[in-house]
């Protein structure tokens, strides 16, 4: 049924039991009007065409349903009304414009959880909070108390401990940890004699890296110089070993290493050697050690059982002659020696036997004392190698004929051995020294202080004649005539034979005692100093005592000082 009602202030559609539809119509205040279409006029009434905007037409008889008419303009939104029992649902109408949104409803309850999501990239690092710093350095007072050392770390007691500007774990890094250089060593010999090259290794040995850090390592470079000092050489080094950090630990020593140089023999060869090492610890630097050797020295050949003899048999020796202690103008020797090879790179080529001359020494060539040594084996000896000198006057090197007479005493003769490489050996003989003689002696003849030189040789040179038995020559190391002592008188065989004293000098006797009691000088006339001959034809200045008279003495001793 059509409802004719004016402008409505608002119009609610409600439903209840799902057959019944109420629509409340609002004109104003509290006046309203409802309508209830039961299911049937759902379907044929047409809500909003009858609810127009116009004034309501008469009522007239209920005709058949009409065509829809034109949608009228939309009415301004009413108020909700309040929700009506959901009635049944109807057939679906056309879609409606789309009405405004309405509020949002109520969160609905919370779902289940869904699975965790794979981790994302890290993000970047926040900034360090602030760390305290020490603003000051602090002196270490730790006495030691009962015998116990106190320590902070390397910190000893007294020693100042930089803390300022450090914080607390920079300060407990720096007590902890030392970083100490290390200290290389090692030692070297050898080479060997070195002829030929291949003899001139090197033998390096208890090579110490010193790396005195716990757990660190390091690199080392063993290296080689040759040089003709033993300063340390400014020249190109020569690797001879690289070392790697997996050698160059805590504790690795003893190593050692044989290094052939390749040279041949020089006397001034100084062959260095360094080790650099560095330890990969911060805060230490490299060190190096350096050592040098010089080529063993050669063996030299040994010159063994040296003897000198007096070799003049037509002279007598006087009392005191050794082959060492001689009467002056006793020259005439016999040297003879031994010499062994004792170095097998270093074959020897011969010996000498030289004589000093003033101050130099000079090679005696007559006779001629060369022995050949280039057949001797190496640690074969080349027995009774001799030289006689059976004549005043020899030939040496230099300064040609020499008389061996009037050479001052010592005589000095030594060995010299040649070798192939090396520098010449030598080896002395013992010196030869000479000293004058005094002598007791018999004669008939009365010489005065007035008696010619001559007359004076003649008593001396006769040495008693046919009483030379009772004579006495003799060579005294001492000052004359202190150093004759006693002399015996002897029993004279021949009457009227004279006592005579020769001494070198010119000193006087002092005293003389008969069996060292009786003064006995009176009995002596002193003739004065004279130059005389010795039986080696040496001349020197002899004092003479003649006794006053024959057949003074009988067997008795004279004591002269």
């Amino acid at each position: 049924m059509p409802i004719s009602v004016e402008q409505p202030k608002s119009i609610k559609i409600s439903s209840e039991n799902g057959d019944i539809i109420k629509v409340s119509v609002v004109k104003g205040g509290t006046d309203t009007k409802v309508v209830v279409l039961n299911q049937a006029a759902n379907n044929n009434v047409s809500v909003a065409g009858a609810i127009g905007a116009g004034p309501a037409g008469a009522t007239g008889p209920q005709g058949p349903a009409g065509n829809d008419g034109a949608d009228g303009a939309p009415g301004a939104d009413g108020a909700d009304g309040a929700a009506g029992p959901a009635g049944a649902d109807g057939a679906p109408g056309a879609d409606g414009a789309d009405g405004a949104d309405g509020a949002d409803g109520a969160d609905g309850a919370d779902g289940a959880d869904g699975a965790d999501g794979a981790d994302g990239a890290d993000g970047a690092d926040g900034a360090d909070g602030g760390q305290v710093t020490f603003t000051q350095n602090y002196v270490a007072n730790m006495p030691t108390v009962s015998g116990v050392v106190k320590t902070f770390g390397k910190y000893k007691n007294g020693d100042t401990i930089p803390a300022n500007g450090k914080t607390a774990s920079e300060l407990l890094v720096d007590a902890f940890t030392d970083a100490i250089n290390p200290s290389p060593s090692f030692s070297l010999s050898g080479p060997d004699w070195q002829h030929p090259s291949s003899a001139s290794s090197v033998t390096i040995s208890s090579i110490n890296f010193g790396i005195a850090n716990q757990g660190a390592t390091g690199t080392a470079v063993l290296e080689y110089q040759l040089a003709n000092t033993q300063s340390t050489p400014t020249g190109s080094w020569t690797t001879v070993q690289s070392y790697t950090s997996s050698e160059v630990t805590f504790g690795a020593s003893n190593l050692s290493k044989v290094y052939s140089t390749g040279e041949a023999w020089a006397s001034n060869n100084v062959f260095h050697f360094r080790l650099r090492v560095t330890d990969s610890t911060s805060g230490t630097t490299e060190q190096t050690a350096n050592e040098f050797t010089t080529a063993n020295s050669f063996n030299s050949p040994l010159i063994s059982d040296k003897q000198i003899t007096r070799s003049n048999s037509s002279i007598s020796a006087a009392t005191g002659t050794t082959s060492t202690t001689r009467e002056y103008g006793d020259v005439q020797s016999t040297l003879r020696y031994d010499v062994r090879r004792d170095e097998l790179y270093d074959p020897l080529i011969d010996s000498v036997v030289q004589v000093k001359i003033g101050s130099n020494y000079r090679e005696i060539t007559t006779p001629d004392s060369t022995t050949d040594l280039t057949s001797l084996g190496n640690g074969s000896t080349e027995n009774n190698i001799s030289l006689a000198i059976n004549t005043n006057s020899i030939t040496v090197a230099t300064d040609g004929s020499t008389d061996l007479t009037a050479e001052a005493t010592p005589h000095e003769y030594r060995i010299v051995v040649d070798s192939t490489h090396g520098t010449d050996t030598s080896s002395d003989f013992s010196d030869i020294n000479y000293y004058y003689s005094y002598q007791v002696c018999f004669d008939t003849t009365a010489l005065t202080t007035g008696s010619s030189q001559n007359a004076v040789q003649t008593v001396y040179a006769a040495f008693g004649g046919d009483d030379s038995g009772n004579n006495e020559r003799e060579i005294k190391t001492g000052s004359y005539p202190s150093s004759i002592g006693n002399i015996n008188t002897y029993t004279v065989q021949t009457s009227n034979k004279f006592m005579y004293i020769f001494y070198p000098g010119t000193d006087t006797i002092d005293t003389m005692t008969l069996d060292g009691v009786s003064p006995t000088i009176g009995a002596f006339t002193d003739l004065g100093t004279f130059t005389l001959n010795n039986r080696y034809g040496v001349s020197a200045t002899y004092r003479v005592y003649k006794s006053n008279s024959t057949n003074a003495f009988n067997n008795n001793f004279l004591n002269i000082s």
